[in-house]
């Protein structure tokens, strides 16, 4: 039997980064009545701020649910010492909500750039217009001062290789990886794998050790291929939906699956099918389509 545990996140529900100053978004009640009515008993916390402005109303805000707080994704500018000062404002906020609601893993990435976002999934380009050596130096150093501001207030935190940043493509997670002790897990997301030209699952493999938290997704193909051909850049890959419905793209979820390395995960698989547009009255069509994401899972892991 897998000890792995399901959550869900609130970017399935089109609450994250690239939505968070829209003024119609799902409000956190009627995103945690859905979920809980789902069956789910764990979720991640959305963009620092939008669950709750800090750690006591946050746990106010999911005590009547009966809910886990699991992760909180944040996302740092890993190749500037300013901008890395800045964002560190939206990591002490997410290490409190984490704190306050019974621990969490915080989940570190490198930040979304336009010029990244005009090259996302295409591993050649990516190459020829990567971090220096010495600028992986630096970005490894930052990435090692924050994990210690989260073992600091006791939370773990994880490298997050995400599309549109300096740490997209498989070799740039190994630079990282590489330059970074073992106190920085490895947060696999399957879908971000595949646009920067990994294997998910020789990832899982060659990095067991590291494996912390785990987010699924499935990569639609035409969507991927119109990505890799430069026709569109990542931010409009994102609204044409190249993530799609679990069982209908390319990534080998049920492969993924089925390794040791993630079925005896003491910790969280994450489903997230992210989402541009997302209001109320949306919530009944989208938890159709998240039922059967959840479904297939469950099969898969059965």
């Amino acid at each position: 039997m897998s000890q792995l545990k399901l959550a869900t996140a609130p970017v399935s529900w089109g609450i994250w980064e690239q939505t968070i100053d829209r003024s119609d978004l799902v409000p956190p009640r009627p995103l945690l009545e859905t979920v809980t009515a789902m069956g789910y008993r764990a979720l991640e916390t959305g963009p620092p701020g939008y669950l709750a402005e800090n750690g006591p109303s946050a746990a106010e805000l999911i005590g009547p649910f009966g809910v886990d707080l699991v992760a909180t994704f944040v996302p740092l500018r890993l190749d500037d010492e300013e901008g890395f000062r800045e964002d560190l404002d939206a990591l002490d906020r997410a290490i409190e909500v984490l704190a306050a609601t019974g621990g969490g893993i915080v989940l570190l990435a490198d930040a979304e750039r336009p010029e990244r976002a005009a090259i996302a999934g295409q591993p050649g380009r990516i190459a020829r217009n990567g971090l220096s050596s010495e600028q992986f130096d630096r970005a490894a150093e930052r990435l090692e001062r924050a994990v210690e501001r989260c073992h600091k207030r006791g939370m773990r935190a994880a490298l997050h290789p995400h599309a549109a940043t300096f740490v997209e493509s498989e070799e740039e997670t190994e630079a990282i990886l590489e330059r970074t002790s073992s106190e920085l897990g490895l947060c696999i997301d399957t879908g971000h794998s595949i646009v920067g030209g990994a294997d998910p699952v020789d990832l899982a493999r060659r990095h067991a050790d590291r494996i912390s938290h785990l987010h699924l997704k499935d990569v639609d193909a035409g969507v991927l291929a119109r990505l890799r051909d430069g026709e569109i850049d990542m931010d409009e890959a994102w609204v044409e939906g190249i993530f799609c419905p679990f069982g209908d793209g390319i990534v080998p979820l049920s492969e993924f699956l089925a390794q040791p390395e993630v079925r005896g995960l003491d910790g969280y698989a994450v489903l997230e099918q992210d989402r541009i547009a997302v209001r109320v009255d949306d919530l009944p069509a989208v938890q159709v389509v998240e039922e059967q994401n959840l479904q297939r899972v469950k099969e898969w892991l059965a």
